[in-house]
């Protein structure tokens, strides 16, 4: 994180183990500072470092139920205060939340609690919700969360275990909606004192959890990928750099074969490797394997093949007919088949030689239905016939598979009688 940016702290707070008066404390060791903090909620301690390392938080949500500990949450404030009287009425009021939090805290003393509080804590929302509404968190999230850019810091230490998880698939889903650009997690490892070597003075670590950002960016990345064919930010996570351009050839039509020589290669490399980027990596290998093809015709169809499986329809139609279209032509021995203008006189060579070209009438039939959807498609012309494949996926994605198999049995026979 970047002490520029400001931050929203959520953190979930809980009954904790009652032992006389007061819960039962923990000494909690922060690396990053070097402090030690004695608390019973670790969310408490987590504020007071955020603040030393000059973070600005601008909200801090804490989520918790009528019983949670919320008393605890005067650890968070400075000791010393030059108001007198707020620091009497503090402790007044604490020892009352303290008292009514034992059978279950009203509305009116959380508020009064809250509002207390910001005088310390300007951005402290204090969240009381039932365990068992899983929809809570989500909800408060996006009323409170604001929509400026903002970076989160996600404290899961305490409260029930399910309620820290809804809360980070909830932040998945808002991370676009409310323009979160970051989220680190935080953990209190209470029961890993004794388990990490050189924990300070027997304290309890605290985990600060980075992978999880990660995680989330090749979640999105691959998710790009599967709906786009957009690999560049997939290739990056994998310490794959500079694709941009290869990308974009593909994009073009045009040919980055050395390119792609190199990004697989590269690929088949962490492949080989022990980790979880492993059958990453392997899977945009066999992704990629395809597009190396030695003519433009079968780079293109198998593109169209990659888009119709993403639901992308209307650039799996062109590439299809497109591809069709420069196979005809190169099959035939058209000298500038690669050339744009001289896609209408293969088409024109198509219509004049459809013996020649087509094995079988049906054939034919696929080629002119495939030609007219593409065109009614492209520029919202009459679909002359062909509006069930317009109006109707089945019969759209019936058409493309016919499409696939004429370019396989045309361009890929084998024979003198059509030109291979």
């Amino acid at each position: 994180m970047c002490t520029k940016d400001k931050i929203i702290l959520i953190s979930l707070i809980g009954k904790g183990k009652i032992k006389e008066k007061g819960y039962e404390k923990a000494d909690y060791f922060f690396e990053e500072t070097g402090d030690v903090i004695s608390t019973s909620f670790f969310g408490s301690a987590l504020y007071r470092t955020l603040k030393k390392q000059n973070y600005e938080i601008d909200q801090w949500l804490i989520f918790g139920t009528k019983q949670s500990n919320w008393s605890e949450l005067l650890s968070a404030i400075e000791d010393s205060t030059s108001d007198k009287c707020y620091h009497d009425y503090l402790l007044e009021l604490c020892e009352r939340v303290y008292e009514e939090e034992k059978a279950g805290i009203s509305d009116e003393l959380l508020k009064r609690w809250e509002k207390a509080l910001r005088h310390d804590i300007p951005g402290i929302r204090l969240l009381p919700v039932d365990p068992l509404d899983y929809k809570v968190y989500i909800n408060a999230m996006l009323n409170e969360i604001v929509d400026e850019k903002r970076k989160v810091v996600l404290d899961i230490t305490h409260a029930f275990r399910h309620m820290p998880v809804i809360i980070a698939f909830s932040l998945i889903v808002l991370k676009y909606i409310k323009n979160i650009s970051d989220v680190t997690v935080y953990y209190g490892a209470l029961d890993m004192k004794n388990f990490i070597n050189g924990s300070h003075n027997n304290c309890v670590p605290v985990l600060k959890i980075d992978f999880v950002t990660k995680l989330v960016s090749f979640a999105e990345s691959l998710a790009t990928f599967n709906n786009s064919a957009y690999f560049v930010d997939l290739l990056k996570l994998l310490d794959i750099h500079d694709t941009e351009e290869t990308y974009f050839w593909l994009e073009m039509n045009r040919q980055p074969r050395s390119q792609l020589t190199q990004i697989i290669q590269r690929l088949s490399a962490i492949s080989d490797e022990n980790s979880y980027r492993s059958p990453i990596a392997n899977y945009l290998n066999q992704q990629l394997q395809p597009l190396i093809g030695a003519t433009l015709d079968k780079r293109m169809i198998e593109r169209a093949k990659f888009f119709f499986d993403k639901k992308q329809y209307l650039k799996a139609l062109i590439l299809l007919y497109e591809g069709l279209i420069i196979g005809i032509g190169r099959k035939h021995k058209f000298s500038d088949y690669l050339q744009y203008d001289a896609r209408e006189r293969i088409r024109e060579f198509i219509k004049n030689n459809v013996q020649l070209v087509f094995a079988t009438e049906h054939q034919k039939e696929i080629y002119y239905k495939l030609e007219y959807t593409r065109n009614a498609a492209v520029h919202g012309t009459p679909p002359r016939g062909t509006q069930d494949t317009l109006e109707q996926l089945d019969s759209f994605e019936q058409l493309f598979t016919q499409g696939v198999k004429l370019y396989e049995d045309i361009v890929n026979c084998e024979g003198e009688r059509y030109g291979c």
